[in-house]
């Protein structure tokens, strides 16, 4: 599973999955939820259900996912969630006129007020960073790839 997560990834993955799974397996739907949502997934119960089952289907599984079968579930989701094209239908939605645009002022209100809430210093990083001015208007795909490309680990 190596392959498809990079080092800093599989370390984050890691961290979490042993602070939570503290005998080094996860036993239930609950504890596979609270792992993959503590690491920014939205997991529905559903796909939990589907992931554990298919999991525990396999020969060598024994009643316990392990971490690199929780690895392959991580790699399943990712196929599945799609948090780029997430964000660019939220900010498509704000573009009343359709032209591809969204005023900085309604990013920002956007970002400070609703779901996880950035401070008004992150949402000056996040514009200064995709070359916006506060008072100008944020090119929607633009403004989505800046903010959904990995940065470089070096």
């Amino acid at each position: 599973m190596a392959r498809h997560f990079n080092e800093k990834q599989i370390d984050v993955f890691k961290e979490c999955f042993y602070f939570h799974a503290r005998k080094g397996d996860i036993t239930s739907e609950v504890d596979l939820s609270i792992i993959m949502r503590s690491l920014g997934s939205n997991v529905t119960k559903d796909e939990v259900k589907k992931y554990f089952d298919k999991t525990m289907k396999m020969k060598s599984s024994d009643g316990k996912i392990d971490f690199a079968s929780f690895l392959e579930i991580m790699h399943d989701h990712s196929k599945v969630e799609n948090n780029q094209q997430e964000l660019k239908a939220a900010l498509i939605a704000q573009d009343r006129e359709k032209k591809g645009y969204v005023s900085a002022r309604s990013l920002r209100q956007i970002l400070t007020n609703i779901g996880e809430k950035l401070s008004d210093k992150e949402v000056d990083a996040l514009l200064r960073e995709a070359g916006v001015a506060a008072s100008g208007n944020v090119n929607i795909q633009s403004f989505v790839d800046t903010v959904m490309t990995p940065s470089p680990d070096y």
